[in-house]
C-alpha cells in the first residue's frame, strides 16, 4: 500500500444532492420563478417553471399562486363576462409564439376573474402541451412585475416611516 493521501483512511462517500423536486412544494416553484425574474435570473426562472409544469397538480398550484398575485384584491368571479383583464406583458411584434402565449395567459386570468370555465378550458389544455412553458412564463413575468411594484411601494413607505420617526424624535 502506498502512502499517498488517496489511501489515508476510508473514503467518505459524496453526499447526494437533495432532490430539488422534493425540496419545494409545487406552489413554491412558481414563487421561485417570480423571485428569480425579479433578480434577473432567467435561467432559474425557466427551471422553476419547468418544475411547476411537471404534472397537473403542480401546474394547477402554480396557476393558483400566480393568479392570486395577479388578481389580489379582486374577487374571483367578480369580472363580468366579456370584459378582459390585461397583463403588463408584451411580446415582440414578430414573435407570434410569444403573442399567442400572452393571449392565452390573458384568457386564463380573465377566465379566473370572471369564473368562466369555457374560456379557461382551452388554456388549461394548452398548459399540458408544448405551449405550457410559454404561457406559464407570461404569468410569471406579469406576477413578477406586480410584486416588484409592491416592493417599490413598500420601499417608499418604509422610507417615509423612518423620516417620520426621525422627525418625531427631533421634535421630541
Amino acid at each position: 500500500m502506498s502512502s499517498t493521501a488517496e489511501d489515508d483512511g476510508p473514503s467518505i462517500p459524496a453526499v447526494p444532492a437533495a432532490d430539488p423536486v422534493a425540496v419545494l412544494t409545487p406552489g413554491e416553484w412558481a414563487s421561485a420563478a417570480v423571485g428569480a425574474l425579479n433578480r434577473r435570473d432567467v435561467r432559474v426562472a425557466i427551471t422553476a417553471v419547468q418544475h411547476a409544469l411537471r404534472d397537473h397538480d403542480s401546474t394547477m398550484a402554480a396557476v393558483d399562486l400566480l393568479s392570486g398575485i395577479l388578481l389580489n384584491g379582486f374577487p374571483h368571479g367578480g369580472l363580468r363576462r366579456g370584459a378582459r383583464i390585461t397583463l403588463d406583458v408584451t411580446a415582440a411584434p414578430d414573435d407570434a409564439r410569444g403573442r399567442r402565449a400572452v393571449h392565452l395567459a390573458t384568457d386564463l386570468i380573465t377566465a379566473i376573474a370572471s369564473d368562466d370555465g369555457d374560456l379557461a378550458a382551452p388554456v388549461l389544455h394548452a398548459l399540458r402541451g408544448p405551449k405550457g412553458l410559454d404561457i406559464l412564463l407570461v404569468l410569471v413575468r406579469a406576477a413578477a412585475a406586480r410584486v416588484d411594484g409592491f416592493v417599490g411601494v413598500d420601499g417608499d413607505t418604509v422610507d417615509a416611516y423612518y423620516a417620520a420617526v426621525r422627525e418625531h424624535a427631533r421634535q421630541g
